[in-house]
């Protein structure tokens, strides 16, 4: 019987683009700027590039849809030649700061309030695990108006990034679960990866991850998380 749901965040919960491609842009930009000499549009090309970044639009198998802060400032440190603990402080200090200051641009995918509501009457556990950091995902699980809800957080700042099993048993763990209780439901490659540590994976098409691309993980694609309920207001797992 399904007890406990882990959602991801950004691609399921609110939608992607609005929130992190410009204000990743203008990181790049800054960075650049701050550490290079010669070639800032060279470099700022081939830095989106490499995070994950085409145009407007972010590679479903990129460190910006999956991976963490800590990925990404490896990355950029070793394009600008810069020290990567600084830059990783610098990366973690300007997305939270951009998130508050622009969080007009955080946008939920539907009314997510009423659905967790709707979760916690049906007494559902309620999970977060993104590779974000802990202090953006409690922002923005508060500007949405959702943290009350919300049983257990895992985070890049404290468990090892999906798809390690490390959020999974602390979420079981803390919430008094069996593993074989509890789905995940993501938008990437990677979150259906980390699925395999509950009892099943749902994929969403909210976010980055392709139809075709995550049905190699999961038989179980929806439109977005709304859809974990029919028109009659029935949990479509139920019985499962």
């Amino acid at each position: 019987m399904i007890k406990g749901i882990l959602f991801d965040k950004d691609g399921t919960l609110i939608e992607f683009n609005s929130l992190w491609v410009e204000s990743t842009y203008e990181m790049i930009h800054t960075l650049v700027k701050e550490y290079a000499n010669t070639d800032y549009a060279q470099k700022c090309e081939e830095i989106a590039n490499l995070i994950g970044l085409e145009g407007h639009q972010v590679r479903e198998d990129s460190i910006l849809a999956s991976g963490t802060s800590e990925q990404m400032s490896a990355t950029i440190a070793t394009v600008l030649h810069a020290d990567q603990q600084q830059v990783h402080q610098k990366i973690n200090t300007f997305l939270y700061e951009e998130t508050v200051r622009n969080s007009n641009n955080i946008k939920a995918i539907g009314d997510i309030r009423k659905l967790f509501e709707k979760l916690k009457q049906d007494n559902f556990t309620i999970g977060i695990v993104t590779a974000d950091n802990y202090d953006i995902t409690d922002y923005t699980l508060r500007y949405l108006g959702i943290r009350e809800h919300v049983d257990f957080i895992g985070t890049a700042s404290n468990y090892e990034r999906k798809p390690n099993i490390e959020a999974m048993q602390a979420f079981c763990n803390a919430c008094h679960l069996e593993k074989n209780e509890v789905i995940h439901v993501g938008d990437s490659v990677v979150d259906m990866e980390f699925s395999r540590h509950g009892r099943l994976g749902v994929g969403v098409l909210s976010g980055v991850g392709t139809e075709d691309t995550l049905r190699k993980y999961t038989p179980y694609i929806i439109e977005n998380v709304h859809d974990l309920f029919d028109q009659n207001d029935k949990f479509i797992f139920e019985g499962k």
